[in-house]
């Protein structure tokens, strides 16, 4: 038994899970603000393909970082969710649905994208090289989506 608490596929599974929540989350706005329409349509199948690229990432073999490293990723991740990081995260729909105005869906998703980075840094601490790089590529694309809402104008 691992004596982390977060194993790779675990760690990998929650990424994709993370990312098909964000994909429904916008996919919600998409249906309920339609002034943004084409912007959250274009998030929503970016963050599909998010989910796919880890999916990928799972059938790969196991690499991991130095010891030291693991270590502090598991002690990262447990603290991101005993704050209540990963249930917000998994709550896409819901929380596109409960937003009552197109400025609450914005700082909605300016959040999210912001927990999503902290995870997708503390992940990839805790993962060897060769998927380090694959995730340093999805967090530039996170990146340019936290910008890319907060310029969003009501």
């Amino acid at each position: 038994m691992s004596k982390y608490r977060y194993t790779r596929p675990v760690l990998l599974e929650m990424a994709v899970a993370v990312e098909e929540s964000a994909s429904d989350f916008y996919t919600t706005l998409a249906e309920r603000f339609s002034r943004h329409q084409e912007v959250f349509r274009q998030l929503a199948n970016d963050e599909k393909g998010h989910a796919k690229r880890y999916t990928q990432l799972l059938s790969r073999e196991e690499m991991y970082s130095t010891e030291e490293e693991r270590m502090q990723a598991d002690h990262n991740i447990q603290a991101l969710e005993s704050e209540g990081v990963f249930s917000n995260l998994r709550k896409g729909a819901e929380r596109g649905r409960d937003v009552p105005d197109v400025k609450s869906a914005l700082d909605a998703a300016v959040r999210l994208e912001k927990d999503t980075l902290l995870y997708y840094h503390a992940l990839s601490m805790g993962l060897g090289k060769d998927d380090r790089q694959e995730i340093y590529k999805i967090i530039r694309v996170e990146h340019a989506h936290l910008y890319k809402v907060q310029n969003l104008t009501i």
